[in-house]
């Protein structure tokens, strides 16, 4: 069960501060899994060392079939998703994911990115996208973006796991 500060600011959230007095971009100290969905290994592990000490654990999937049957098992508030895998696309998990009770969010990755990429995975219901390879500022702000995102609309029955 992830544990939080009570009555935590969004800045306490971000991790320190800058000398100015602004949070520095960090990402919060949780213990909840993002579902890394991709079939390059290339991709795991640069999840895996930009979010390197920020206790989000990284779990590696390289289906759409894996990727869903771990979501049907454990909660995992973050999806990163390749926009293409051996099984289907992006499209496909999200679709998917729409159908748990506590839908994660979903993050697509693309060395195409473009603004057409991003406009149809947001009128889809995803949650943003990443380019290819991954630049560490950005990872790290999106995933603090989408933690507090999470931290405010999380139901307490699926931190719970109560049904």
């Amino acid at each position: 069960m992830p544990k939080t500060k009570p009555n935590s600011s969004p800045s306490d959230m971000l991790g320190p501060h800058t000398p100015a007095g602004r949070p520095a971009i960090d990402i919060p100290s949780l213990d909840f899994g993002i579902l890394s969905i991709s079939a390059a290994a290339e991709d795991h592990h640069a999840l895996r060392y930009i979010l390197n000490g920020s206790h989000w654990r990284i779990v590696k999937s390289r289906t759409c079939k894996e990727a869903i049957a771990r979501l049907g098992k454990t909660y995992m508030p973050v999806v990163i998703c390749a926009s293409d895998l051996p099984d289907g696309t992006w499209r496909d998990v999200l679709y998917q994911i729409s159908t748990l009770a506590h839908p994660p969010f979903l993050v697509v990755t693309s060395r195409l990115a473009d603004d057409y990429l991003w406009a149809e995975v947001l009128n889809l219901g995803g949650y943003n996208v990443l380019a290819k390879p991954f630049r560490e500022s950005e990872v790290k702000h999106v995933v603090a973006s989408l933690w507090m995102n999470e931290h405010r609309q999380i139901p307490e029955k699926a931190i719970a796991g109560v049904a």
